[in-house]
């Protein structure tokens, strides 16, 4: 039987004052190195640690770039899979359910980063969350950083006096896989390093497990420390978390830790945003996006040709007035006119390469934009500034997730096969254009026909979102914000006539006087002539006379 000590042997009552450059005060102190009891468990641990801290030191002279990526590799794999989604929001919170395959997969990942088995890791952070801050907490920081850092790890006579039995973790427990990770625990780090070594000699050892490892054990571990010291509260949690833009961003968004505190459950960290949280990947996935074909455009000036420039405009005219004005906004959104399958089809797939996320998610957005116009529920209320209105609420799926998550106002399409499929098969489809226009074109037709086109096409889209429910005059009573701006409209093929659009959302023409330019409205006219577009819908005059003003417009 394992011979426990008493908190009384390692824990002296004096208090010695603040943490620096924070309001944490250190209540008590363990004896972390002498007058101690080292037990084999703690020995063991320092000597794995250490020896991982020794490798990393080798790196300035066995650099390659193979081993930076492998070593890089190492750590997304293990931190963002293993710990941050496995360990963490998975298994210890249950923010999330994967299927078995997956989250075995996920938390062998974890098994590799040498921070033990998944059920003393998750067993010690429920602890964490159980006793936060107090004497109990497995690393609280009122016995000082550095036991809040690392030093617990090395002190097993506390843990075991407080947590042996892990009563905690009988989800864990009762999977044979868990329990066959635990018993096996150090067979699968040595296979690890095994491998590494004899695929890849020191060199690879050296930035694969010692690199690799010791950036992984650091960032987690600031987690437990600086995260409960160092940073600022939004929430009231009663406890001493904190949330740390610095250790968020090279913790996977882990360091939004007073967040995580006031919604454990919660799979997203970053509530905001602006608070980057990787693990959390689709603000990360929407934003590098954007970003990138952003970055595109910069290498405009240097790659000009008029070929470019063309190709540029015709991305923006087919992507533009047939894709999103066109089909996505007044075809599948309001059902304005009706169009053959064939044609219809098509269309939408011109609004899939405008890289504006597929129909099924476009018209559910702006149906519910619609139907909770300027209030909260507003999937881009302009009530949350225009930066949010315009382009903000694209990187806070959380906010869409909490409102919109299940998109039941999409029914026509969803029972459409071609839609569904689109919809699963999303990224494919930009992914093509933008290999072929590269393939065909290079780098300059790749700047021009997807950076300067689609950063154009964003943002006149985005502009009807902000702008016009901001500036602009009012024609008709909509009781919104909604504005009829004319220079928005000039650049978006119409859809700046915005206050028309929202007192008859179901016109096919939105400039409805003759000198309100909709050049929309006048491809639909073709159409139309030509047979293709039918039951073409217009306002009738006695529904103009229903929203004509009676009354001052509050909202001028």
């Amino acid at each position: 039987m394992v011979n426990l000590i008493t908190v009384s042997q390692g824990v002296n009552d004096t208090e010695y004052g603040k943490i620096v450059f924070s309001n944490v005060m250190v209540t008590r102190k363990r004896n972390l190195f002498m007058n101690r009891t080292w037990r084999i468990l703690d020995v063991r641990m320092a000597l794995g640690i250490l020896a991982v801290h020794l490798l990393a030191l080798f790196a300035p002279f066995t650099f390659t770039w193979g081993a930076f990526w492998a070593s890089f590799t190492t750590y997304v794999l293990c931190g963002i899979f293993g710990i941050t989604l496995s360990y963490h929001r998975n298994l210890a919170h249950h923010s999330l359910k994967l299927p078995k395959w997956l989250e075995y997969t996920f938390a062998y990942f974890g098994v590799l980063a040498l921070q033990r088995d998944p059920i003393y890791w998750v067993s010690m952070h429920r602890y964490h969350h159980q006793y936060v801050d107090s004497e109990k907490d497995p690393h609280s920081p009122i016995f000082g950083f550095w036991f809040s850092h690392m030093g617990w790890l090395f002190d097993s006579g506390y843990i075991l006096e407080k947590y042996q039995e892990r009563k905690n973790v009988e989800d864990l427990k009762s999977q044979a896989f868990y329990r066959f990770i635990h018993r096996t625990y150090l067979l699968h780090p040595f296979a690890l390093i095994t491998l590494v070594y004899v695929f890849g000699g020191f060199t690879y050892l050296v930035w694969v497990v010692g690199v690799a490892t010791t950036w992984g054990y650091h960032v987690t571990f600031l987690v437990n420390s600086a995260c409960h010291i160092w940073g600022n509260q939004a929430w009231n949690t009663n406890d001493l978390s904190k949330n740390n833009g610095l250790v968020a961003l090279i913790t996977f968004g882990e360091g939004w830790h007073n967040n995580h505190h006031a919604f454990e459950y919660s799979a997203r960290h970053g509530l905001e945003w602006w608070q980057i949280d990787f693990c959390w990947i689709l603000d990360v996935r929407m934003a590098l996006g954007i970003l990138a074909v952003h970055l595109l455009t910069l290498f405009a000036p240097f790659t000009f040709t008029w070929g470019a420039f063309w190709a540029s405009f015709t991305t923006y005219v087919l992507c533009g007035i047939f894709g999103i004005t066109l089909s996505y906004h007044r075809n599948l959104a309001h059902h304005s006119l009706k169009l053959p399958k064939w044609l219809e089809y098509t269309f939408a797939y011109f609004g899939v390469l405008a890289l504006q996320r597929d129909p099924i998610y476009w018209v559910s957005m702006h149906r519910y934009h619609h139907q909770y116009v300027d209030s909260e529920k507003d999937p881009h209320s302009p009530i949350f500034g225009f930066w949010f209105s315009h382009m903000g609420w694209l990187f806070d799926s959380g906010y869409i997730l909490e409102k919109y998550q299940e998109r039941k106002n999409v029914e026509d399409l969803k029972s459409q096969a071609f839609y569904r499929f689109i919809h699963r098969t999303y990224l494919l489809h930009p992914f093509a254009l933008i290999s072929l226009v590269y393939f065909f074109g290079g780098f300059t037709y790749l700047v021009w026909a997807v950076g300067v086109g689609i950063t154009w096409g964003y943002h006149v889209t985005f502009l009807v979102n902000s702008a016009c429910h901001i500036w602009g005059n009012q024609a008709w009573n909509t009781n919104d914000l909604s504005k009829n701006n004319w220079l928005v409209a000039l650049i978006t093929f119409g859809e700046g006539w915005h206050n028309n659009h929202h007192a008859f959302e179901y016109s096919a023409r939105h400039g409805l006087e003759w000198w309100q330019i909709d050049f929309c409205w006048y491809m639909i006219r073709f159409l139309e002539v030509l047979g293709l577009a039918t039951n073409v819908k217009l306002p009738s005059e006695d529904h103009k006379r229903k929203k004509s003003f009676t009354s001052r417009n509050k909202f001028k």
